[in-house]
Parts: structure tokens; C-alpha cells; sequence
């Protein structure tokens, strides 16, 4: 199962891309690994998503990470940079919103709610 989500994602990134060049680039480019990674959790947290659905799901990640690095590279204000990711994330997730059912997008806050209260139980765990 696992092979054919990578697959999946593999042939998502592989849309947007027209030259040998631009997916060497695209497959080191953090930013973009990054979203791909993003893209495949939610793949396996969300039941029902179409190929239409991953692929809008992949440009609107590939804009957060992008956006992300570009943030963590620029502003060096520690406040800054917190208020510019959390603008990132609601932007994301009103795009992402957008392309879901309701029921899609119940299940994607239910995965961002666990994301984060797993995280945090892992680091007070440390």
C-alpha cells in the first residue's frame, strides 16, 4: 500500500514538470519535498481523494513550503516570522478547505489537531 501511495505522489509531482532538468530540481529542492511529504500524509490520514483533489492538494503545499523557506530565510525577527508562517498556514488551509468535502475536511482537522498534540506529547516525552 505504501508503494502505491509513493507512486501516486511520485506521478503528482510529475505533472506539473516538463523537462528531465526541472524534476532533478524539483526532486532536491527542500521546499518541495516538503510538500510532497505533506501532500502524501494527508493522502493517508484523508479517505476518498480523488487524483484531481491530491494534485490541487500538492500546488496549494508546494505554495506553503515555498512560501516557508522563503520566510525562514528572509526575516530574522523571531515574532516576524511567527506571524508569516501562521498567515501561511490559514492561507493553506482555506485553499485546502476549498478543495475538500465536508467531510474531507473534517477528517483534515482532526489529522492537523493529532499532528499537533502528537508532536508536542513526543517533545515533553524527550
Amino acid at each position: 500500500m505504501k508503494a502505491l501511495i509513493s507512486a501516486a505522489i511520485a506521478v503528482v509531482l510529475g505533472l506539473g514538470i516538463n523537462n528531465a532538468s526541472a524534476q532533478s530540481s524539483a526532486a532536491t529542492d527542500p521546499s518541495q519535498q516538503l510538500a510532497a511529504k505533506k501532500t502524501q500524509h494527508i493522502q493517508e490520514k484523508i479517505s476518498g481523494l480523488t487524483q484531481d483533489q491530491l494534485t490541487k492538494i500538492l500546488g496549494v503545499e508546494q505554495e506553503w513550503a515555498k512560501g516557508r523557506t522563503d520566510a525562514e530565510s528572509s526575516i530574522t525577527d523571531p515574532a516576524a516570522l511567527k506571524s508569516k508562517k501562521a498567515g501561511l498556514r490559514t492561507t493553506r488551509d482555506t485553499k485546502i478547505k476549498a478543495i475538500l468535502t465536508a467531510d474531507q475536511y473534517t477528517q483534515y482537522q482532526a489529522m492537523l489537531k493529532w499532528d499537533r498534540t502528537g508532536y508536542q506529547q513526543k517533545e515533553n516525552n524527550k
